[in-house]
């Protein structure tokens, strides 16, 4: 590990930072679609003419992406020690990253911090009231409480509590997206298939979430993962679970949009897919077998791009 002299102006060490971290060419398309798969098919189940295109989808691709930016630099600042630890101890996942090395400080990240915040409440402060006001307070209210622990700090130990607690905050996501979609075309067309979709486009994340804190026996260090703590065995049916359970919610959604047997076809082969790549690991555990994460984020793009194309390919498309 290389400590970097901080020759730079805080606008370039904040754009190294995202271009390490949040790499706009990627999160800024990844943000769209993801709105786009909850946006899309509640316009296709509500059997709307056309779908539309609003300045409140606009709006919630903005807070979308503005959320998931404020939600890693909660976990910068959350988890600096810890990374800052593993990375002077040689760890390859964290002794590059630009907090280690010195490229960024924290006081940098607790400058993004203040304006992605400041952002996110002046996109939602207007209109107020509705479905997706309440939605979007519930969401940053939880959020907040997360970078605090929950205030019980101790919880940074307990893996699975952690996840337990956090990793449903992108549900809550998912649920301002919904309330958006309900305030510009009337709550009357919310309906048990919401939830379905809800449930099926968060649990990609869980997947991605539990794949890529699993290791080979040979590669643990003392960074907790989901094999240190459940076992190497059973660690890799937690992503394969979540990726199951997921086409299971998300079929059901893409035959009551119309959106033919292709796309529930393609749902089931990549969920299938990561199945096969846990289970190859579970078989013939190795470092090569252990990087699970790949397959998991690309089941979660097929999820999101596959009902945004669907979508548009079967139905009209209007601003």
């Amino acid at each position: 590990m290389v400590t970097v002299v901080q020759d730079r102006g805080r606008a370039a060490r904040l754009a190294l930072y995202l271009g390490q971290m949040f790499p706009l060419p990627q999160m800024v398309p990844y943000a769209a679609f993801h709105f786009f798969a909850v946006w899309f098919p509640l316009q296709a189940v509500a059997g709307l003419p056309v779908v539309r295109v609003t300045w409140n989808a606009v709006r919630g691709v903005a807070t979308v992406l503005l959320f998931l930016l404020l939600m890693r630099v909660y976990d910068e600042l959350k988890d600096a020690a810890t990374d800052l630890a593993l990375g002077r101890s040689g760890d390859p996942r964290y002794r590059d990253r630009v907090l280690v090395t010195g490229a960024v400080t924290l006081e940098d990240i607790k400058f993004l911090r203040w304006i992605v915040t400041a952002a996110l409440i002046g996109l939602n402060l207007w209109p107020a009231g509705g479905w997706a006001t309440v939605a979007f307070w519930l969401l940053f209210a939880v959020a907040w409480l997360s970078s605090r622990w929950f205030f019980w700090p101790p919880m940074s130990g307990h893996l699975l509590v952690a996840f337990i607690t956090h990793n449903p905050i992108a549900l809550l996501l998912g649920a301002f997206i919904v309330g958006l979609f309900a305030d510009t075309f009337g709550s009357e067309h919310v309906g048990g298939n919401a939830l379905l979709l809800l449930v099926g486009l968060w649990l990609p994340m869980a997947a991605w979430e539990t794949s890529r804190k699993i290791r080979a026996p040979e590669d643990e260090t003392s960074y907790q993962t989901y094999s240190r703590v459940l076992g190497w065995k059973v660690a890799p049916l937690l992503p394969a679970f979540f990726a199951i359970a997921s086409a299971a919610a998300l079929v059901p959604v893409a035959r009551a949009a119309g959106l033919g047997g292709l796309l529930s076809l393609v749902l089931v082969a990549a969920a299938g897919l990561v199945v096969y790549r846990c289970a190859l690991f579970r078989l013939f555990p190795s470092g090569r077998h252990a990087d699970l994460k790949p397959w998991t984020m690309l089941y979660a793009t097929v999820v999101n791009a596959g009902f945004v194309l669907a979508v548009l390919f079967h139905e009209p498309l209007a601003w």
